[in-house]
Parts: C-alpha cells; sequence; structure tokens
C-alpha cells in the first residue's frame, strides 16, 4: 500500500510492506489427506508447510497418508523429509499404519527409507538377503528384528548393474554370487555319478552336514564334486527356518557345479509350489513373524523380478537325467494320459508360476497342480481318496511313455532312502526334523544304486 503526505514542498512516498502471511497451516494438510484429496495435499506439501506437526494422538501426516493409501503423498512427504520414526500415543509408526492399509507399495517404500515397525516380546530374528532387480542394478535387502528396541525393519543396499558377488551384512558373513539367468536343463545325458537328496524343508544344516560327509561340498561350502551331477527332488520350503540359506547355497552351488564341468538340478515340490501361489500355511514363525512386523507378502519376497524368484520359478516339475527320471511327488497315469510328455508339463509349469492362471490354461493347471499331479501324486506307495494305489503294469506303462527306467521321488516320507517296484522306484525323503533318522543319501554310480548312510556306510540298492 502506498500514502503520499507533503511536508511543504516535499512529498514523501511511505510504502508499508506486510508480511507474507503461508498460503496454509499444517491443519489444512490434514483436512485434504483425511479427504483423500491427493492433488491439494500435493499443493500444501510443496508450499513448505510444517509436515511433522501431529495432533494430540500423536498422528502426523505421514501416518494418515499411509492410513489412507496415498501413495504420491507419501512419495512427497518422503521428498520433504517428513518423519517416519515418528509414533502416535499407541507407539504406531506409519509404517503400522501402512501395513494395516495393506497397500504394499507404500509399505515397501517405507521400508526402503528406513521405516520401522515395533513389536515386544520377539527374540531377534533374520531372513535374507533378497534380491530384487532395479532399472540401474540391484536391490538386496534383510527383514530384521531387534528384540532389545522391538523393532522390525529392513536393512537394504543399492547394488550396480555390473555387480557380479556381494558381501552380507547385517551379521551375515557369507558373500553371495549374482549370475545372469540361463534356463535349466529338461534333459540331461552324462557318465558322472549323481548324488540325489530329498526333502530339504530348511533344514540347512542338515543339508550341509550330508553334502560335506560325502565330499560334494568342502569346509568353505564351495563345490567339491567335479564333474558329477547334485540333484534335488524339491521341497526345500516350509517347516524350516534356514529355506533362505538353502537356496542360495543351492544357487551358489549350481553355478560353480557348471564351472567344473558338473551340474546342480532341482525340481519344484509341492510345498514351492504352495510359497509361490500364496498358500502359506507351513511356512516357520520366523518367516511369518518378520512377514507380519514388516508387511511383506513372504510370496512376494519372491516376485518375478527378483533373483531368487526368477530363479525359482523357473525350475521344472521333472527332470530326465539318462534313464532316470527326477519328480517330487510321481507321474500318474493320469497326467500321461494328457500331457504325454515331460516338456509338456514343465511348460505349463513354468508359465502358471511366471504369469499365472487364465482361461486358456486353467483345465490343464487343474491337473497339474493337484492330486494327480506331479507335486502331490502319492499313488507309487498308498492308495488315496481320488486313486487307487497304482499296479505295476500301470507304473511300466508310464514310464514306457517317458522313456525311463527309473523314478526318483520325494514328497513321502521314508525313514530308510529304500526302492520299490523291483527297484524302479526310488523314494529319497529323508524327514530331516526327525534328529532321530540318520542322515542319507542316494548314489548313482556307474549304473548302481546305492545308500549312503552317516558313517560313510555304502549298501548296494540296484
Amino acid at each position: 500500500m502506498k500514502n503520499l503526505f507533503k511536508f511543504g514542498a516535499v512529498t514523501v512516498l511511505l510504502v508499508t510492506v506486510f508480511a507474507c502471511q503461508p498460503a496454509f497451516q499444517p491443519s489444512d494438510l490434514v483436512t485434504a489427506i483425511k479427504g483423500r484429496d491427493t492433488d491439494q495435499a500435493l499443493t500444501i506439501i510443496k508450499s513448505g508447510v510444517d509436515v511433522n506437526q501431529a495432533d494430540s494422538a500423536g498422528v502426523s501426516p505421514m501416518h494418515l497418508a499411509a492410513k489412507n493409501a496415498l501413495f504420491p503423498v507419501v512419495e512427497q512427504l518422503l521428498k520433504v523429509d517428513a518423519d517416519l520414526s515418528v509414533k502416535d500415543v499407541n507407539g504406531y509408526t506409519p509404517l503400522n499404519y501402512a501395513i494395516i492399509a495393506g497397500h504394499q507399495q507404500i509399505i515397501k517404500t517405507l521400508l526402503r527409507h528406513g521405516a520401522v515397525s515395533y513389536h515386544s516380546e520377539l527374540p531377534n530374528m533374520q531372513d535374507g538377503p533378497y534380491v530384487d532387480y532395479t532399472a540401474d542394478g540391484y536391490y538386496a535387502y534383510y527383514m530384521l528384528h531387534d528384540s532389545l528396541k522391538g523393532a522390525t525393519y529392513l536393512s537394504g543396499k543399492k547394488l550396480p548393474k555390473a555387480t557380479h558377488a556381494f558381501k552380507g551384512w547385517a551379521k551375515d558373513s557369507m558373500t553371495y554370487a549374482l549370475a545372469k539367468f540361463e534356463a535349466p536343463k529338461w534333459h540331461v545325458t552324462t557318465d558322472q555319478p549323481l548324488f540325489v537328496l530329498g526333502d530339504i524343508h530348511g533344514q540347512y544344516d542338515r543339508l550341509v552336514c550330508n553334502l560335506q560327509d560325502n565330499n560334494i561340498i568342502d569346509e568353505q561350502l564351495n563345490w567339491n564334486f567335479g564333474g558329477g551331477h547334485l540333484v534335488f527332488a524339491g521341497d526345500f520350503a516350509d517347516r524350516g527356518d534356514k529355506v533362505t540359506e538353502a537356496l542360495w547355497l543351492i544357487y551358489k552351488l549350481e553355478k560353480q557345479a557348471q564351472k567344473a564341468g558338473g551340474d546342480v538340478h532341482m525340481v519344484l515340490g509341492n510345498h514351492e509350489m504352495m510359497i509361490l501361489n500364496n498358500d502359506l500355511r507351513y511356512i516357520a514363525d520366523k518367516y511369518e513373524a518378520l512377514s507380519e512386523n514388516t508387511g511383506l507378502n513372504h510370496t512376494g519376497l519372491f516376485h518375478p523380478n527378483s533373483v531368487m524368484g526368477e530363479w525359482l520359478r523357473n525350475r521344472p516339475a521333472m527332470i530326465k537325467i539318462n534313464d532316470l527320471l527326477i519328480v517330487h511327488g510321481g507321474v500318474s497315469p493320469q497326467l500321461m494320459a494328457r500331457f504325454k510328455t515331460i516338456d509338456a508339463v514343465n511348460t505349463y509349469v513354468n508359465q502358471f508360476f511366471m504369469a499365472g492362471l487364465n482361461p486358456q490354461n486353467k483345465a490343464e493347471l487343474d491337473l497339474i497342480t493337484t492330486s494327480f499331479g506331479p507335486f502331490w501324486y502319492r499313488g507309487y506307495f498308498m492308495k488315496r481318496s481320488k486313486y487307487p494305489k497304482i499296479t505295476e503294469e500301470e507304473l511300466d506303462q508310464v514310464m514306457a511313455q517317458l522313456d525311463v527306467n527309473t523314478i526318483l521321488v520325494g514328497h513321502t516320507e521314508n525313514d530308510e532312502l529304500s526302492a520299490y517296484f523291483n527297484g524302479k522306484i526310488m523314494d529319497v525323503n529323508i524327514p530331516l526334523w526327525n534328529e532321530e533318522v540318520p542322515n542319507q543319501a542316494l548314489l548313482i554310480e556307474d549304473g548302481h544304486f546305492y545308500r549312503l548312510t552317516e558313517g560313510k556306510e555304502k549298501k548296494l540298492l540296484k
């Protein structure tokens, strides 16, 4: 405002300057977020208003944005350094609010910016690393719970595209190799020995003992089997609490074995199918607690755009090595009547785990993923409500169609690795959860089948 005053011959111009008042108040931001008015909230945040002012209940704008699933608002609040550690009167952080809202994009974003959720009366826990592909490299992270602080959070790092290996952190001293993905072979011919193991179910320590006792790996957990082939019959997941450790070991050994002229083969079991299909009934308490506390879906840890997820989702349901078939549950006559070949089954399985179910593949996948499929079938050992025990004549027909002389399976527990149907079926599923049952493995060498047990006992089975 301008005012002119005359003092004699002199004219004086007085300019009154009013202090600029902010266009918005913190309460305006709260009102916009509560009303889910994203555009108005973004405008208010960009105006420079205090974004950390909480109400009498300790609820901040970040709490509200997470609760109302307003991802653009959360992103903008992070850009202006909104406080992620602020707690309401009940001790809940914005991450807790996001978890309740169930918005995975907000949950992951908050976690990657260092957000914490608080849960008391839980022991120290850790799981990882998990590694995601990103536009400019990798993002590797662990899930952790600190019992002293009662806090669950992620510890993550960005890794450049050129990364071939990285050292673990967060009390993890292992080194993890990252290799370009290569699809596994479904048909293999070799004159080298095969070392076959059944269901691991997160029993990493017993896995390591078995491999070291039989000189498959050395004391540093590196490949020591030369041109030999290590074979797994599925079910690495569920029940035990060291599934991640087992998967990373197998991932590493596969690359090392191939470099040495050997190989590692693994088929998927019903428990991998369950994990990848969001059926989490059997995950260990550690995985359930960490997933619940961080708000991350356990299946989502193995999404197709992650290193372990891509690797795992492309494993086959069946592998043929020479005249052997390796399958987790078994191959039913009903399955072969529809699919005819190993390749047909594996193709549908891989499509399912990478792209899901659709009307064009539903009928086929209903057969593959249920009782008659390779993951669940138990007809070699018992009758079930949907089918009788297979006859030897029916088994011979299945094997002739597959052009194999022996089928190696897991799935059905057996205290002693044994042969059935005159050596046509070998069951390698030893219950590792039961420490009273000794470690066992199947060695196939020079056309002979041997059961290996602790103490270096070697018994000819076939």
